[in-house]
């Protein structure tokens, strides 16, 4: 990050932005095919080919739309690159799923650790080209990651089939819902990045990354492990064997998992981050206010998070739609606060994050002391 300013790295952030847009219209196929291969892995095919069927069409609907537009204005090719990175997001987004719902989590590590590792060939350009070098370094890692999946995954071979659609109808109808929740979850934390450029400008947005940097790197262990949990939590929920002992076995070892982690990675937050920063990112030294801030939000979201297991397993979808929508409506209200009476801060913004994740969290309680733990108990 060092080697670009301030305002490259706003840039970039808008740059991220496009890309996370474009997984906006994958309309849950994504979670839903997931689902289906968790519940059934010799449904593995069917629905692969219906996903990668739909992700051929999404790309050239989009490429149709910027030719189209492209006649009456001028598309700069900042924004078309972030298409193209976007839709090679998202398909290396539903391998990393089909990796997990087939239980090849090691092999996916693998893959993953390589694709980052061969992205770093396009470091000699940020020197020379810092925004190219950036936008190719962000680029490279999903294409290599789609690569290298096809080459040791044979099984994973597709054929565009427009007859697969049909099958969509079941994808769709079992990700749907949490796609959307997704959805509210990253307008939210799109609408951040705007605010922030409008009201205080590209280098003000810049100097704000660090903060976009570490909630992606906050929430990837968090992610990871409920994707490693939640396929055994349905399976063990779907078996008319299963007691609640079983069940509860699995959510004790998952919050144990997530309490380490949260330990760990607060204590590396306040004591060793700081440290890290100075010594290697020196420009960056301002956001680690930021970041301290927006830390205390996403401790109570993460711990509370695997909630959503029982929410996703029972179908309570209005519930968990009526969390988000009404923590974004909190979070939106903030920011119209702010912005329009002139208050609008850095340390400001990151207060209105904290809100965010603190809303959902109180949702999550909400649901669980109403309706969560009853629904439990009658089922069983």
């Amino acid at each position: 990050m060092d080697i670009l300013s301030k305002e490259d790295l706003g840039y970039m952030a808008l740059f991220q932005s496009m890309i996370l847009i474009v997984n906006f219209f994958q309309m849950g196929v994504i979670y839903g095919g997931y689902r289906v291969i968790s519940f059934s892995v010799l449904r593995q095919r069917k629905t692969n080919d219906a996903v990668v069927t739909y992700l051929f069409l999404l790309f050239l609907v989009l490429i149709s739309c910027v030719s189209i537009l492209n006649f009456f204005i001028s598309v700069s090719w900042f924004w078309t690159i972030g298409i193209i990175v976007g839709l090679f997001s998202l398909w290396g987004n539903w391998i990393s799923n089909m990796h997990i719902a087939l239980s090849r989590t090691n092999k996916l590590s693998l893959i993953t650790l390589s694709s980052i590792v061969l992205s770093f060939i396009a470091m000699p350009l940020l020197y020379s080209h810092s925004i190219y070098g950036a936008v190719t370094l962000v680029g490279l890692q999903p294409i290599f990651l789609v690569f290298f999946s096809y080459l040791f995954n044979k099984d994973f071979a597709f054929k565009l089939n427009f007859k697969s659609i049909v099958y969509l109808r079941l994808i769709i109808k079992l990700g749907f819902v949490p796609f959307l929740t997704g959805i509210l979850h990253y307008i939210n934390l799109q609408l951040e990045r705007w605010v922030i450029g409008l009201d205080l400008g590209m280098k003000a947005l810049g100097e704000y990354y660090l903060v976009f940097v570490y909630v992606g790197l906050f929430s990837v262990v968090p992610g990871a492990l409920g994707n490693l949990n939640f396929p055994k939590f349905m399976k063990a929920l779907a078996q008319n064997s299963s007691s609640k002992r079983d069940l509860i076995r699995i959510f004790r070892l998952y919050y144990l998992e997530i309490l380490t982690y949260l330990v760990v990675i607060t204590f590396g937050t306040f004591y060793i981050m700081p440290w890290l920063i100075k010594a290697i990112l020196p420009m960056h030294e301002a956001g680690i206010r930021y970041v301290q801030i927006v830390i205390v939000g996403l401790l109570f979201f993460t711990l509370l998070d695997p909630i959503s297991f029982v929410i996703n397993a029972k179908l309570h979808y209005r519930e968990l739609l009526f969390i988000y929508i009404s923590a974004l409506l909190i979070s939106v209200l903030c920011y119209c606060f702010l912005y329009f009476n002139r208050l609008g801060s850095l340390e400001s913004y990151s207060y209105v994050s904290v809100i965010f994740y603190l809303s959902v969290s109180l949702g999550y309680i909400m649901y669980f002391l109403l309706k969560g733990i009853k629904s439990y108990n009658v089922n069983n």
